[in-house]
């Protein structure tokens, strides 16, 4: 946790020391993330939505190329139909397959997440209003909250990833992840108040989320929608 804040503060000077440039830029930016469990060990994991929400600085730019340092809450996560006792490591001999045919495992991870993000502005195709863009870079991310949820036809159980049935859980799952995100979008000049933005972004975790010895070959993936308006001044 130390590490996260600390982080977290060079993250934040660096940003606002963007202010001193020539040319600089603040927004918000949200959306939702389309995330799931990738890997190796991840099985057949299915998607699920989680928020995605933050803010935006321009640091400085040279001709069509900028630097976008980002914070974001980011909820991450996974479904599992199936291999719920494989992820949960059950004592195979005591694991009958029978008793989680018909519950859905779902994974809730929530983030800080640092994206560094170059964005290249793509001016052969721009007008004077729209602006289309690519952007890519690293994600650093450290984990603030963890929870999962088992699902039947009846009922839905939410329990904290720390908990006394599954005290490993919290553990298990990593503090922090690294990976890297690209996308693209549109820039709409808005005359005198600033820029909206809409974009599409794929992120891929790099870490491991998992080191148990065991089925941890599994890293985060998402695909996120955000729209976002920024100040220039």
């Amino acid at each position: 946790m130390k590490k996260c804040f600390i982080s977290f503060g060079i993250a934040a000077l660096l940003m606002l020391s963007g202010f001193h440039s020539g040319y600089s830029q603040i927004g918000v930016k949200g959306g939702v993330n389309l995330s799931k469990f990738v890997g190796s060990d991840a099985g057949n994991a299915g998607d699920i939505m989680g928020l995605n929400v933050g803010v935006t600085f321009r640091l400085f730019g040279l001709g069509p190329v900028s630097i976008h340092p980002e914070i974001y809450y980011s909820e991450k996560g996974t479904r599992f139909s199936e291999q719920i006792g494989t992820f949960m490591n059950m004592d195979p001999d005591n694991f009958n397959p029978e008793d989680f045919e018909n519950f859905d495992l779902e994974f809730n991870l929530a983030y800080v997440e640092v994206p560094i993000m170059v964005k290249l502005s793509l001016p052969f195709i721009s007008g004077d209003v729209v602006k289309p863009f690519v952007t890519g870079g690293p994600v650093f991310a450290w984990r603030i909250d963890c929870n999962f949820s088992l699902e039947t036809a009846e009922s839905i159980s939410v329990q904290e990833c720390a908990n006394q049935n599954f005290p490993d859980f919290e553990t298990t799952f990593k503090d922090a992840d690294r990976g890297y995100a690209f996308g693209g979008g549109l820039d709409f000049a808005v005359p005198i108040l600033g820029t909206f933005i809409i974009e599409g972004r794929y992120t891929r975790g790099l870490s491991r989320l998992r080191e148990t010895g065991l089925n941890d070959d599994i890293q985060n993936q998402s695909f996120t929608l955000m729209a976002g308006f920024t100040l220039g001044f």
